[in-house]
């Protein structure tokens, strides 16, 4: 309904009929005014897909207060658990009632690969099980966390017909632990961009004198925040004085006081969650863009959607990402730069280099830049996906 997972999943359902599919969507209905209905976000339906829009016992007060005074609630899987039942049953009559060919189940919710394991059970169906993250392979799960959800993973990997990841790092980290037969099932399909949708580019302004970075996402408190990259910013005087840096999305308010005591007031602003079509038109506006990605003692498995819908923009990105990892590794092809997030001197440094580009007038995209990236158009990697779906359908 709303964040990048929604919108990746959107994008590429909304792909498949040109394909031959005629996809049954069986989500959220959300209550109005309730916490799963944002202000000012629209929800458009998809040109040749069916919806069937199953309330969920998540959004009651009597549950969700439940869930704030047991949290461990949450981790069986995660508070989409109440639904499981409704969707399931749902999704068994479309199944039937449509004569459906194949289904598919998209993470996160952690919820929807245990609905589509009844499903599967029920109806005998062909199974595509998209990942798109890791679940217990997680970074940022706890023993506990994956002493539950291990078995849960289990079943779902054995049982589906076929398994999605967007990264090969993760679709290794997550089959480790597991036999070697059922990495048979595993395929690749990134995320994608949609050239389609770009905002027109904006006018030049000549009279702009600070290089402008754009940020569009979420952060994560105590986890993946902007508090390296603002304290790099702050170490130099000169590069605070030469950059616009805007941020974009949920949460992002929260380290405004934290900008102004470091002194980066007149350097930062923070937009706040605004809709995907103003995300675009301010990301539109930026010489270069940024991706902010936790730090990792081990390679990261991340790649965020994010990156990938940059890449129409056609503009410089930077990196904030492990220098190891499945983000860094796209940057590389894309010739764009990367520093570590615990390594401030590294962003210092990179960061002169680009002010010395752009006031130079070189700060343009790398000639592999296009070629890489059509790699993630989304009629791309919506092809890729619908050969997922034909294999798992033969297999089966």
């Amino acid at each position: 309904m709303y964040g990048p997972r929604a919108a990746q999943v959107s994008s590429v359902l909304g792909e498949l009929p040109a394909l031959g599919w005629r996809p049954t969507i069986v989500c959220l209905a959300p209550r109005r005014g309730g916490p799963h209905w944002p202000s000012g976000i629209d929800a458009e339906p998809l040109t040749g897909v069916d919806y069937v829009r199953v309330p969920s016992p998540q959004e009651w007060l009597a549950v969700r207060a439940a869930r704030r005074f047991v949290p461990a609630l949450r981790d069986r899987p995660d508070p989409a658990r109440v639904w499981i039942r409704r969707a399931t049953r749902a999704a068994i009559a479309a199944a039937r009632a449509r004569a459906a060919g194949v289904l598919i189940t998209f993470a996160q919710p952690w919820s929807d690969h245990l609905v589509g394991l009844r499903v599967q059970r029920a109806t005998g169906l062909p199974w595509v099980a998209h990942f798109s993250d890791p679940w217990v392979a997680s970074p940022y799960a706890t023993p506990k966390q994956r002493a539950i959800w291990r078995p849960m993973e289990a079943q779902v990997i054995e049982r589906a017909t076929a398994l999605v990841f967007v990264t090969r790092e993760t679709a290794d980290a997550t089959l480790a632990p597991y036999p070697a037969e059922w990495r048979k099932k595993v395929a690749i399909v990134p995320h994608g961009f949609d050239p389609r949708r770009m905002p027109p580019p904006p006018p030049r302004d000549p009279a702009r004198a600070r290089l402008r970075l754009v940020y569009t996402g979420r952060f994560y408190a105590g986890v993946r925040t902007p508090m390296p990259l603002l304290r790099a910013i702050a170490r130099d005087r000169v590069l605070a004085d030469a950059l616009d840096v805007v941020f974009v999305g949920p949460q992002v308010d929260a380290y405004r006081a934290d900008a102004a005591a470091l002194g980066l007031a007149s350097t930062m602003t923070f937009a706040g969650r605004v809709s995907a079509a103003d995300a675009a038109a301010i990301a539109a506006t930026a010489d270069a863009l940024l991706v902010i990605d936790a730090p990792s003692a081990a390679p990261s498995l991340f790649l965020p959607s994010k990156l990938v819908e940059y890449l129409p923009f056609r503009k410089p990105i930077v990196g904030i990402t492990p220098v190891d990892g499945a983000s860094a590794a796209l940057l590389a092809r894309l010739g764009c730069p990367v520093a570590s997030p615990d390594d401030e001197d590294a962003m210092v440094t990179l960061l002169r280099r680009l002010v010395d580009r752009w006031r130079n007038g070189g700060l343009t995209v790398g000639s592999e830049f296009d070629r890489v990236a059509a790699e993630f158009d989304i009629r791309c990697t919506a092809r890729q996906l619908s050969d997922v779906l034909v294999s798992a359908s033969a297999a089966h």
